[in-house]
């Protein structure tokens, strides 16, 4: 049964700031929507922090052909959510995650077999690769839709998953077993990566004003000014000092979480499998030697992370929220890439696919923010 508007209205806000609450999403990756009609469902609108918004800013979307009215733009993948919701008259909520294990268990293409979870089914297909917010992606997850009628998930690859309910407890309650089994799966088939790593270096976190940084380290805070620089300079703040120069950073954040130490261990270079990290970070996280500050500040050329050879990454941005997600999705990142050694079939998501999302998110969703 469809909700009423204001009812659906206040369960989206509310289950907005559920999902970030819960980590199943960082941002506004991803979207929610609740029937109100036979004809029309509320959406979060595009490109708005979920911390901020209210039952008035969702946007009314009708399903036959997704026209809306008001001042805010919908989510731009209302097309997926329309057709859900014209497929399956008997889902009244969706909830479109970047959840970290399903998102990196999809980037295999394989379907997910649920041995213990009635409430998912026998099957949560993985719907072929379409960028985003494209007809391929929409066309893709209808396929799936219609190939397994019965289903309450459906996996995204490269890209996140669709989770499915009568209602948005029921909704909600998917997406909790999506990830539960996925975190499984990746448990039992990644069977690489688990040696015991070495104790972590610390390289700090900082904030640039002006012409000055403080640098956090081992629990001391120290300012440091980028032209006049002791004879002495720790490596750490030298590796801060070198970004400073050579970005527009305000922002640095050390990274030594255990999936990117083990991907920096490769020492090179790598292509990410996920679409959000490369929105956010580059089509490439480069690797730089942990005794070459200037380096690896220069590998930050066009991107927000770096690894350093053995140690972990370099995380940048221009406010303390955008580095904070920048090392979130790192971590999923390199999670993904560690998973995908088990396959050697799995490549990273297209080069040209990347360059163009990226390109979209720094010229338009990025400077949206800074507004």
């Amino acid at each position: 049964m469809a909700y009423t508007e204001e009812t659906a209205r206040n369960l989206v806000t509310e289950s907005a700031r559920k999902l970030l609450r819960t980590g199943l999403v960082a941002r506004t990756w991803g979207n929610i929507s609740a029937r109100i009609s036979a004809t029309q469902f509320v959406i979060t609108p595009s490109g708005m922090g979920y911390e901020h918004m209210r039952p008035e800013d969702l946007v009314t979307v009708n399903i036959e052909d997704c026209s809306y009215d008001g001042p805010r733009k919908p989510s731009s993948e209302k097309g997926i959510h329309a057709a859900v919701y014209s497929l399956r008259p008997e889902i009244n909520f969706i909830i479109h995650t970047h959840q970290e294990a399903a998102s990196v268990y999809g980037i295999t293409g394989m379907d997910l077999m649920p041995e213990d979870s009635e409430r998912l089914g026998d099957v949560v297909p993985c719907a072929e690769y379409g960028m985003p917010s494209t007809r391929k992606l929409r066309n893709a997850v209808v396929d799936a839709l219609r190939a397994y009628p019965q289903t309450k998930a459906i996996l995204m690859r490269y890209h996140g998953a669709l989770c499915m309910g009568k209602d948005e407890e029921d909704a909600f309650f998917t997406a909790g077993e999506l990830e539960r089994i996925c975190r499984e799966q990746i448990g039992i088939l990644g069977k690489k990566n688990r040696e015991q790593l070495s104790q972590a270096h610390d390289y700090g976190r900082s904030i640039r004003k002006g012409n000055r940084f403080c640098l956090q380290l081992n629990g001391e805070k120290k300012v440091f000014r980028l032209n006049k620089l002791p004879d002495d300079l720790p490596e750490e703040a030298a590796f801060h000092a070198e970004i400073y120069r050579h970005t527009d950073a305000k922002y640095v954040l050390w990274d030594n979480s255990n999936a990117v130490r083990r991907v920096s261990q490769r020492g090179e270079d790598f292509s990410p499998y996920l679409e959000d990290l490369i929105q956010i970070a580059g089509t490439t996280i480069r690797c730089a030697d942990s005794h070459d500050p200037a380096g690896a500040a220069k590998k930050l050329a066009g991107r927000n992370a770096v690894l350093i050879q053995d140690e972990g990454a370099f995380c940048i941005g221009k406010t303390r929220d955008d580095v904070t997600a920048v090392a979130a999705l790192l971590e999923k990142g390199c999670r993904a890439a560690l998973f995908a050694e088990n396959f050697p079939e799995c490549r990273p998501l297209g080069r040209l696919d990347g360059l163009i999302q990226r390109t979209v998110y720094v010229k338009k969703y990025s400077r949206k923010k800074e507004k």
